[in-house]
């Protein structure tokens, strides 16, 4: 049987003057009462593989196959004390992208786990999302990177930063007036893109897709939101 490379990673902001948080990530992880935010693939197996000290318990789910929270907990505790000494051994090295510090650690393997450290970082993502994003993980790497991630850095907007703070201001706001709403949206969008109402219809859409290179009308996503009356003109003047 020949041997296969396998590598684990996970990502923390490269700007960062502080390192992981992991006591913020066990006071968090104490807290956490939904044990479904736990990603446990075949739960019982990996709970007696990350609590070998169970002493022959056996009831490690409920009778939906959910793991109880006891045992999450139990099991998260261990993943994330097994992270801290992971990504500060010599199995693990680390290398910055972009944005990101990418901790990497892998090797050779026959079916096995190339090292312990590899195992400890494919754990990490079996913990609740808070609970990495609160010792300042990034789970999902593939995305831009959020200034709010980046730990007070001077660095600039970013998409992910404008969706957070709409999501914030729409999700804390007891009602939402319709003018003045709309109107804090698109000055927050317009931190990085055209704002919109600071054109005609037609115009902001042409210039939209003459920016991006990209005419939204042929998404089927995006062209649910541009209105009927400019999609019908827009066309027309995009294709002319």
């Amino acid at each position: 049987m020949g041997a296969s490379m396998l590598t684990a990673t996970i990502a923390f902001p490269a700007e960062s003057t502080e390192p992981p948080n992991f006591d913020r990530g066990r006071q968090l992880l104490e807290k956490i009462t939904d044990a479904s935010l736990f990603t446990f693939d075949e739960p019982q197996a990996e709970l007696d593989e990350l609590l070998p000290d169970l002493d022959g318990e056996s009831d490690l789910v409920d009778e939906n196959g959910e793991v109880l929270i006891e045992y999450a907990r139990r099991a998260g505790l261990v993943i994330i004390n097994n992270l801290e000494k992971a990504l500060d051994s010599r199995e693990t090295t680390f290398l910055t992208v972009a944005d990101y510090r990418l901790y990497i650690s892998g090797g050779l393997s026959t079916g096995d786990t190339p090292t312990n450290a590899t195992q400890a970082i494919w754990d990490a993502y079996k913990l609740p999302e808070s609970v990495l994003l609160t010792m300042g993980f990034i789970p999902d790497y593939e995305q831009q990177l959020a200034h709010s991630n980046s730990r007070g850095a001077s660095t600039p907007l970013t998409d992910t930063d404008v969706v957070d703070a709409i999501a914030l201001g729409l999700g804390t706001s007891p009602e939402w007036p319709g003018t003045d709403t709309l109107k804090w949206i698109a000055e927050a969008i317009g931190k990085v893109r055209d704002e919109p109402g600071n054109a005609e219809p037609v115009e902001y859409l042409k210039r939209w897709s003459e920016r991006y290179g990209f005419d939204p009308l042929s998404s089927k996503f995006l062209s649910a939101y541009v209105q009927e009356e400019v999609d019908e003109v827009g066309e027309e003047e995009i294709e002319g």
